[in-house]
């Protein structure tokens, strides 16, 4: 056993020499044959090893981060033959998993666009297509709850392992990721239309750049951070990251499973007010499922946004006009809505946030049917603003009502 310790630190030690010529300016090229030729044995483990002891031995996590994208493309021929966490679905890992794959699907889609683009004639009008990828870019942003429940349920329990330097380095590459997405989407609002030339110019500079770095992301993850997670977390860690994780909302990916590890440890999602307990409210109390059965039984549709343009809630009837799933939990509301309205949706909470309207009302053709849809501004007793209510209703039959028609000719009343 101690030769095997002793063979990992010397590899280790070995990595950490070579990383340190990286950080000098030694052509990546040598450093590369180099780790091919004397590290075959090289797995995730000692990655994050060696990452951990460079930031214990005084290289700055920035520093780390900057050489992060470098060695791990050093080392991408050993990576490539680890295999992706596999556990049970609900279990959190297999939640992040999930996510991924549909991340990959969105930047496969926006990679299918930018070839298409890149073969069109110079001049030619591509603006549809650049929307395409705007709407999917909007699609990406839901990363960013991936990343939170990252950075604050799995990264901790690092911390508590006395292992914070790797998280740390991937925190830093998450502000990345958000950098590029909200410059790129920034860009995208300052062009109104695009020809190919303009279009192959931006997403090589911009877009490409996003999915890049989205995709060097999941790599990261799935070869280094989560096989060394499931190695240093007990199932009750597990199971506490499980039980906190439908709070911050899920990526692009709804876990349709409950995941009960063994052992004792286990826990109860509980009614906060507890069992059986009535919630008191103003005018009234009600059960917590007497509230849920309510808000199903609404004859329209009830979302809610937070005061920092999160999505918090949204009703679960059966007949939904417009559907929800729990993935937009969490979701900032601009991307919830197709980049050509943004603005309006930007203007009304702007004009609720600072006190200018209490509500805008809208009524379309859905199928046939006229659908009637209000945003109120949500405020608290001294009119501070706490979030935004959109409530939408099919009113195609009340529309219809003429006469009337009184208590008595209930249809189910005795004749």
């Amino acid at each position: 056993m101690s030769e095997l310790i002793n063979n990992k630190q010397k590899r280790v030690e070995l990595m950490k020499s070579l990383i340190r010529q990286l950080h000098q300016g030694m052509a990546e090229d040598r450093v590369r044959m180099q780790l091919e030729t004397l590290l075959d044995e090289a797995d995730y483990n000692d990655v994050f090893v060696m990452e951990v002891q460079l930031i214990q031995e005084g290289i700055p996590a920035e520093v780390v981060q900057d050489l992060c994208d470098t060695h791990t493309r050093v080392l991408k021929k050993h990576l490539d033959l680890q295999e992706t966490p596999q556990t049970i679905p609900g279990h959190p890992v297999h939640t992040f998993v999930e996510e991924n794959r549909e991340l990959t699907k969105v930047t496969a889609q926006i990679r299918h666009l930018m070839s298409l683009i890149a073969e069109k004639p110079a001049e030619e009008d591509v603006s549809e297509q650049m929307g395409e990828i705007h709407q999917l870019l909007n699609n990406l942003m839901d990363v960013e709850k991936h990343y939170q429940r990252k950075e604050n349920l799995l990264f901790p329990y690092f911390e508590k392992n006395n292992l914070p330097g790797p998280p740390a380095v991937m925190w830093g590459k998450h502000d990345e990721v958000r950098e590029l997405l909200k410059t790129t989407l920034e860009g995208f609002q300052q062009v109104k239309s695009f020809s190919a030339g303009e279009a192959a110019a931006f997403n090589q500079f911009s877009v490409s750049m996003v999915v890049d770095a989205i995709d060097e992301m999941i790599y990261k993850e799935e070869k280094i951070l989560l096989p060394t997670a499931l190695d240093i977390l007990s199932e009750e860690d597990w199971y506490a990251i499980y039980l906190e994780s439908d709070e911050g909302g899920y990526c692009l990916y709804v876990p349709q499973f409950t995941w009960t590890p063994e052992g004792d440890f286990k826990r109860e999602i509980r009614n906060p007010s507890g069992v059986g307990a009535r919630i008191q409210m103003p005018t009234g109390s009600f059960t917590l499922d007497e509230l849920v059965a309510l808000f199903s039984t609404l004859p329209f549709d009830l979302t809610f946004v937070d005061k920092d343009d999160s999505v918090r809630y949204f009703s679960p009837g059966t007949e939904r006009i417009f559907k929800r799933t729990r993935a937009i939990l969490g979701r900032k509301v601009q991307y919830c809505h197709p980049p050509k309205s943004v603005h309006i949706v930007n203007r009304i909470v702007k004009d609720f946030k600072e006190g200018k309207q209490d509500q805008a009302r809208f009524w379309i053709n859905k199928g046939g049917r006229m659908v009637y849809i209000v945003y109120y501004a949500v405020r608290d007793e001294q009119g501070g603003y706490l979030g935004t209510l959109e409530v939408t209703q099919d009113v195609t039959d009340i529309r219809a009502l003429e006469g009337e028609r009184r208590l008595l000719e209930y249809d189910g009343a005795p004749k």
